[in-house]
């Protein structure tokens, strides 16, 4: 078979074909999501405004929470939701606040071990993915502005930025 052909065939197969998880369309390599035969289908032009709660962090590894935020906009991108109508927010406070700083504060707090979220952070950020700090615990921790990562905001507290964020139409994700 031409591999033209072979191309088309498998493009045209349905999603249930693909075992496993696959990367992308936003995000390779992170943020992997798995095919599934969907019921509950998204309206066109319905822009999902979602925001995930994260605390937790394991140094030497890429935050899961953060990956979980990506995994969110690959897996609707993939399914027909447009880009540009997939709005994500990640609320830091906790450890997860030092993979939001910028390499040399990183390495200050983690015996100079290298932020195994740094480029995650930047891709997701370019893409408009919105970081935003609590600053309570920032604060706590004695991180300050100018630690962040360029991009990363930081909000007076974890619950103002919650507050802020449902008015604007964000909905809490719930695990």
């Amino acid at each position: 078979m031409r591999p033209a052909v072979l191309a088309l065939l498998l493009l045209a197969s349905p999603a249930t074909a693909i075992d496993g998880p696959v990367s992308g369309p936003v995000f390779r390599g992170f943020g992997t999501h798995t095919p599934v035969e969907f019921d509950v289908v998204i309206p066109k032009g319905m822009v999902l405004r979602h925001v995930y709660d994260v605390t937790a962090a394991t140094p030497g590894k890429r935050n899961p929470g953060f990956e979980t935020a990506a995994r969110f906009i690959n897996s609707h991108v993939a399914n027909g939701v447009a880009e540009r109508d997939v709005a994500v927010a990640v609320v830091v406070h906790g450890p997860a606040i030092a993979e939001l700083t910028k390499p040399e504060a990183y390495a200050a707090r983690s015996n100079g071990a290298a932020n195994a979220s740094e480029a995650m952070v930047k891709e997701m950020l370019a893409k408009g993915v919105r970081f935003i700090i609590c600053g309570q615990a920032a604060n706590a921790m004695g991180v300050k502005k100018a630690d962040l990562l360029p991009g990363v905001e930081l909000a007076i507290s974890a619950s103002s930025a919650h507050a802020v964020l449902q008015a604007q139409g964000y909905t809490l994700n719930p695990f």
